[in-house]
């Protein structure tokens, strides 16, 4: 419906609106049942497909458990070259693990950032409540962790499998977390 005239009165000018809220209505109304029918047409289809995702993600995590398995098996010699390599897209190897960052005096630790780095980098790695906040220690190079009093404890070789093409595994893990929340329901 087009713009009211200049001339409408004001009750023509609120029956033309009552009737443009209507035909909006009508309009989010359709809108909503064309949303709602897609909605049930897509839980219709993850329904009858759940059964062979269940069946295609436990095939998946038996086949990654074998490789890491062979992985760990095998002869160290085979990566003393190249510790990780691309098969199949499939990145297979060893890579260090990120280890937790440990100390023996916090306060002296805390003394010593404040005194060897930069102020703003200070105030990131140090909490409000005076304690040496980890995750943003795990930035510091190793000598500053050395010159701080840090060390890392438990940063071994760890078995890495990984799909280089990832899309998958957030499409899989959205749609797990949808199905998961229908669960819950």
């Amino acid at each position: 419906m087009s713009a009211p005239a200049e001339s409408l009165t004001p009750l023509a000018e609120s029956m033309a609106l009552e009737a443009q809220a209507a035909s909006l209505r009508a309009a989010r109304d359709r809108l909503r049942d064309v949303a709602n029918a897609i909605q049930q047409d897509i839980e219709t289809i993850k329904r009858a497909h759940l059964p062979a995702l269940r069946d295609a993600l436990a095939a998946c995590a038996q086949a990654e458990t074998d490789l890491r398995q062979t992985v760990e098996a095998s002869p160290a010699e085979l990566w003393r070259r190249t510790r990780t390599r691309l098969v199949h897209g499939i990145r297979v190897g060893w890579t260090k693990s990120r280890g937790k960052v440990e100390w023996d005096d916090e306060a002296k630790v805390i003394e010593r950032i404040r005194r060897l780095l930069p102020a703003e980098q200070a105030a990131l790695l140090i909490r409000v409540r005076e304690a040496v906040h980890k995750p943003a220690v795990y930035d510091l190079t190793a000598g500053d962790l050395k010159r701080l009093g840090i060390r890392i404890e438990d940063d071994c070789d760890v078995v890495v499998v990984k799909d280089v093409a990832g899309e998958l595994d957030r499409m899989l893990e959205r749609l797990l977390a949808d199905l998961s929340e229908e669960a819950a329901a």
